[in-house]
């Protein structure tokens, strides 16, 4: 009978359309299964996304030459931190905020878990509500009418149910629905470029003059650090926790960088050699609308469903990582009713966006921009015990003061040198004005300190 009852649970848990029943606790080995291109596919779909373009757009905006874009690019690469953190969820088959616990003891861990939270409601609410817009370009085109009330509020619902569904049933289904995503909306996505391809000034784009290294390429490489692999690293280990053990670490490495970098690579390039043609893409409060007035008729409902795709698959792994995240952060209720606390939120904030302050957006933007700067000094300290393995992560104990003092160290030296347009920090001049560089430095500071406060000494010794 015992057997039996391990089997069915077994099958809940690695069987798409089922309810995941499994929340923070240890994934048991009988429910370990797939490999790296599982990791790769959940990475590559949930970053076809428009708001890559924008990130192009911004690095554009820095003056930089075409040469010197490329460079600032490299920072797409800050996602084999990403794939480094899965390392350990697939070693002890916990989620990434789970595994903090170790770090910064039970109850210290509640600070991050709890910025790790915000910051993915946050980002998903954004997402229903580039996706809202996106699917009521459709409706407005379908049923040749005019955008109202009863469009808008259809848009929302359905990029709501088709993300939040996803994720409410789990990481089966998340893995086979991200694959289905990949190659639906990556072909899609691919004839998209090409359509847009040849109505850019190609003369002008490689005629353009090099910007300053200083104030230009190292600000916008900062940007896309921060814009790339540094928002997703509070997420890693969710995604790999079911690989089994044996699997090859760089293996898992290699996917989740891969999968992440190439679409955004395609997307980001798109964004650089758009800016000249349409300036406002960096600024813009919906990319989606301004991308469409540079296409074809015929393209628009491809281009606004590949738009749908993308946002719902990227919105997808918000939600599931944000309910992984309010687990750890204390609250006790089964992983997939999470989902409903998020749904209240984001549908609440979004709504409140979409028809009475779509101004807001940019404030808003700029907060989730500081809670990025939060995270950054918590990966830095996370890394060090990555390296260290086993060795690192040990016994959970109440609080450990050498964690959260590098954070809190380093998170001072983060928000002293960061600029938004909420809040500037005093020494956000020079180089760290308008850029993240102070996430950088923050991160920097934070593993410093850390890393040489627990030399020698085992994680638990704190």
């Amino acid at each position: 009978m015992v057997e039996r009852k391990d089997t069915a649970h077994g099958r809940q848990n690695t069987t798409p359309w089922r309810v995941e029943t499994h929340g923070i606790n240890v994934v048991p080995d009988e429910d370990r299964h797939g490999g790296p291109s599982h990791v790769f596919w959940i990475w590559f779909a949930g970053n076809l996304n428009i708001t890559a373009v924008v990130i192009g757009a911004v690095i554009s905006s820095y003056g930089l030459s075409w040469f010197q874009s490329l460079i600032a690019m490299l920072g797409l690469l800050s996602f084999w931190l990403v794939g480094y953190f899965g390392i350990p969820g697939m070693r002890r088959g916990k989620p990434t905020m789970a595994l903090s616990a170790h770090i910064f003891g039970s109850v210290g861990n509640k600070f991050p878990s709890l910025i790790s939270w915000l910051n993915l409601v946050g980002w998903e609410t954004i997402m229903l509500i580039l996706g809202a817009f996106a699917f009521e370009g459709v409706l407005v085109h379908v049923l040749h009418g005019v955008s109202g009330p009863v469009d808008r509020l259809t848009s929302l619902a359905v990029v709501t149910v088709a993300a939040f569904s996803i994720a409410f049933l789990g990481h089966a289904t998340i893995v086979r629905m991200q694959t289905i995503f990949s190659y639906l909306f990556g072909a899609m996505t691919v004839g998209i470029i090409l359509l847009l391809l040849p109505h850019m000034d190609w003369g002008a784009i490689w005629r353009h003059r090099a910007g300053s290294w200083t104030l230009g390429v190292l600000p916008a490489f900062s940007i896309v650090v921060a814009a790339s692999g540094l928002s997703w690293v509070n997420t890693a280990s969710d995604y790999t926790r079911y690989l089994p053990r044996s699997t090859p670490g760089r293996k898992v490495v290699g996917a989740t960088t891969w999968g992440a970098v190439i679409p955004l690579a395609g997307l980001t390039a798109l964004g650089i050699v758009l800016a000249s043609r349409v300036p406002q893409l960096a600024t813009s409060v919906n990319p989606v609308a301004v991308l469409l007035s540079q296409l074809p008729g015929w393209a628009v409902i491809p281009y606004l469903l590949v738009s749908v795709g993308g946002i719902v698959a990227s919105d997808i792994l918000d939600v599931y990582s944000s309910g992984l995240s309010l687990l750890a952060l204390g609250v006790r209720t089964p992983r997939s009713r999470t989902i409903f606390v998020d749904a209240i939120i984001s549908i609440g904030l979004a709504t409140f966006v979409l028809w009475h302050a779509e101004g807001f957006i940019a404030l808003f933007e700029a907060v989730l921009s500081l809670l990025a700067g939060v995270l950054a000094p918590w990966a830095a300290i996370f890394l060090v015990e990555t390296v260290r393995g086993e060795r690192g992560m040990r016994s959970a104990v109440r609080l450990r003061w050498p964690a959260l003092t590098a954070w809190g160290v380093g998170l001072l030296a983060a928000l002293l040198t960061t600029s938004t347009s909420l809040v500037s920090g005093p020494l956000a001049i020079g180089v760290f004005n308008g850029s993240s560089l102070g996430y950088l430095l923050g991160f920097v500071v934070a593993w410093v300190i850390y890393a040489f406060w627990t030399r020698g000494v085992h994680a638990h010794g704190g």
